[in-house]
């Protein structure tokens, strides 16, 4: 079979949808197998650079796209990275001060989010969300040369005012309180890295299961949803598999003649 290129979402594909962190042994198999099968294996995945790490090391793969499409890593390095656009981060932020809306940004690859709105810490604090967070009152986020991603505290009547939101990609809420505005097009990533590796388009394969995989589903001309995924992949989806913690990528695999 001629060599594919197939990229594989992390949570609730790669990752079981219900047991955290975990990753079957059915998956691993199927990863080692397609490797020695002289196909090319990655990751896809929304997650920032440095929260990709372990599921790299665990998995044994070392090309990822990662920050929804806007980071390239080749054997382990970081080949490419995007930042959003300055000029559309700063009209949210701007906006979200005119509205009244809390905000914090991510400037670095790391957990730490920066804010001059001591309620964001608070937030971000109730909701028991696993980053440090830095409050400093005189923050100017337009001395800044990169914001990664903008969580902004919930308020959908106000986000509907912020027309730069839909310029950026994908907006996901973390439980009530708060959400994320951040890259979305996974495609972008994963064209790209192919081109990088020589190969072709029409030998992209993509797995998934969110939200965040839609534009890479209508892009890719072989799709694979997952038994959980959403309803809105499965539509588009050229292929349908089972769960992701009942073999499905494994079964997929066989069914696509990918291995044995």
């Amino acid at each position: 079979m001629e060599k594919k290129y197939i990229f594989f979402d992390i949570d609730g594909t790669l990752i079981s949808h219900t047991i955290r962190d975990y990753i079957s042994e059915s998956t691993i198999l199927a990863l080692k197998k397609l490797k020695e099968n002289g196909h090319f294996i990655s990751l896809a995945t929304g997650r920032a650079v440095y929260l990709t790490k372990e599921i790299a090391k665990k998995t044994g793969v070392k090309s990822l796209v990662c920050e929804g499409g806007h980071g390239i890593i080749v054997d382990g390095e970081l080949k490419s990275y995007e930042p959003i656009d300055m000029n559309i981060a700063i009209n949210i932020l701007k906006r979200c001060d005119e509205l009244g809306l809390a905000w914090a940004v991510s400037i670095s690859d790391n957990e730490e989010l920066v804010t001059k709105n001591e309620r964001m810490n608070q937030i971000i604090s109730n909701a028991k969300f696993m980053r440090k967070i830095l409050v400093k009152p005189d923050y100017d986020y337009s001395n800044e040369t990169c914001i990664r991603r903008i969580i902004i505290e919930n308020n959908e009547e106000l986000y509907n005012q912020i027309e730069e939101i839909k310029k950026i990609g994908f907006m996901h809420y973390a439980g009530s309180l708060f959400a994320f505005i951040e890259p979305d097009d996974k495609y972008r990533g994963i064209k790209k890295l192919v081109e990088m590796q020589g190969g072709h388009e029409d030998d992209i394969i993509v797995f998934g299961d969110g939200i965040n995989d839609l534009k890479m589903f209508e892009n890719a001309k072989t799709s694979v949803a997952m038994g959980n995924a959403i309803d809105a992949l499965k539509e588009i989806a050229t292929h349908i598999t089972e769960d992701s913690d009942s073999d499905g990528i494994y079964n997929a695999c066989v069914r696509l003649g990918l291995i044995d």
